[in-house]
């Protein structure tokens, strides 16, 4: 324990990287062991905030910005493995929080079971797996993409609930003495399915990211309220939004298929050369 609190100690004072957490203070190590549900919070129609507990309270789950694990329910009847990226501070020890976005069909699936679970249950989880690397001030790493360099400005492209992937990396930068630029482009369909909003709103108030909220549906009534874009997202959103395309420029993207190829044509269209799909 007293391990465990002199490292926090030096991560709060920057003794030590802030985007690294040494081997023997992670829960994970690429097996499979097991988590418990904590809590849960409704944030919309379909999407839960849910905080886990790792058996060791010590210890921190063991991700870096950039990667995900893997959950699995032994009592569910249909063996199903989901992937999720963890929201929580990758230095938060004994526990973890979870987007978790319920995708409502006619079969069972596990991402709508597991919005059920009541208090108490236990999941087994593995990991950790990686998307890409951030390992801090500007240094990144996306193994897909052969990517491996320090970038000055960081874009990100996220729609709804896939702001998961990101919100790591946005709260890293942002709260580590990180000068990297973050123009972040947070794309839904309703106002309700932004979630997050207010602690990516302080970051914007608090100067650490320029982030651009929008709306594609344009009927909903609750959007009188709402000042940012409206309509679908085109090329002439992406140039004014997002940082502009040259050599320390990285554009990241996450969210649906069919929202990820058509990001990925129009930053083409504007000239964008470093892209990475999530």
């Amino acid at each position: 324990m007293f391990q465990s609190l002199l490292y926090q100690f030096k991560l709060r004072f920057r003794m030590i990287n802030p985007f690294d957490i040494k081997q023997e203070f992670k829960f994970l190590n690429n097996t499979q062991q097991q988590c418990t549900l904590h809590s849960k919070e409704q944030l919309n129609q379909s999407t839960y905030l849910m905080r886990f507990a790792i058996s060791q309270q010590d210890q921190c789950l063991g991700t870096r910005i950039g990667q995900y694990i893997s959950l699995n329910d032994p009592k569910f009847d249909i063996n199903t493995t989901r992937y999720y990226c963890p929201i929580s501070r990758i230095d938060d020890v004994g526990m973890f929080d979870l987007l978790v976005h319920a995708i409502y069909a006619e079969n069972k699936n596990f991402s709508t079971h597991i919005t059920t679970l009541n208090e108490g249950h236990i999941l087994n989880i593995n990991g950790p797996f990686t998307n890409y690397l951030y390992h801090g001030y500007g240094h990144i790493e996306v193994p897909k993409y052969n990517i491996n360099s320090n970038y000055q400005y960081i874009g990100i492209i996220a729609e709804s609930s896939a702001i998961a992937a990101f919100f790591q990396l946005i709260e890293g930068i942002a709260t580590n003495g990180d000068n990297t630029h973050i123009g972040l482009l947070y794309v839904a369909d309703t106002l309700e399915e932004l979630v997050l909003m207010e602690e990516l709103i302080w970051y914007m108030e608090e100067k650490k990211i320029n982030a651009t909220f929008m709306l594609r549906s344009e009927k909903d009534p609750i959007n009188k309220l709402f000042s940012g874009p409206k309509g679908q997202m085109k090329s002439v959103h992406l140039q004014q939004y997002l940082p502009q395309p040259n050599d320390q420029t990285l554009i990241l993207v996450c969210g649906s298929r069919a929202f990820k190829k058509e990001a990925k044509q129009q930053l083409e269209y504007i000239n964008h050369q470093n892209i990475a799909i999530i």
